[in-house]
């Protein structure tokens, strides 16, 4: 599978809504000149209502997330950046249906990613269609830290805004894996 390839390092960029992740990823894959994982729930969101959704969504999200890793993991060079993992979908389930699908619970694995990068909240909010918790933010933030604790992964978290924060994430790269 993927892991036979370690020259790939996949990198999951998690965090709060709104807080730079997909802006991040794409400048990221530009950097090291790669490709980035888009997220699959807002292309799920684009066509199925937002306001209308279930734990069979959820899953339908998580599998094609998942499917778009195996696709992007084919075309990456050197590092995959992933905006997002299942452990977001996860915090999604289980914060608006106190219930998460089991696909989702089995997949998700300390070693799927070779690092995880968690978005501190300090990007200012944009609105946009699909966002719709500003305040949860710092809770949001803080159930991906405890997420990651559970798996037992080491994890780094982005701060700073504008090319600060880009210069900070690639030297929590360099760093991590002694590039």
């Amino acid at each position: 599978m993927e892991k036979a390839n370690s020259k790939i390092k996949k990198i999951a960029i998690l965090g709060a809504e709104s807080t730079g992740k997909s802006v991040l990823c794409e400048q990221l894959a530009q950097y090291y000149r790669t490709v980035f994982v888009p997220e699959y729930a807002r292309t799920y969101f684009d066509e199925h209502d937002i306001n209308n959704y279930n734990t069979a969504d959820l899953e339908i999200i998580a599998k094609n997330q998942l499917d778009l890793e195996h696709e992007y993991y084919n075309k990456a060079n050197g590092l995959l950046f992933c905006d997002t993992s299942l452990i977001t979908v996860k915090i999604w389930s289980t914060h608006k249906f106190n219930a998460v699908p089991k696909f989702i619970t089995n997949s998700i694995k300390p070693t799927d990613y070779d690092l995880y990068l968690i978005s501190n909240n300090d990007v200012q909010w944009t609105p946009d269609p699909q966002r719709r918790h500003e305040d949860l933010r710092e809770h949001l933030f803080k159930w991906n830290e405890h997420e990651l604790q559970k798996l037992n992964v080491d994890y780094k978290i982005i701060k700073g805004v504008g090319e600060d924060r880009l210069k900070n994430t690639i030297a929590l790269i360099e760093e991590a894996f002694k590039r």
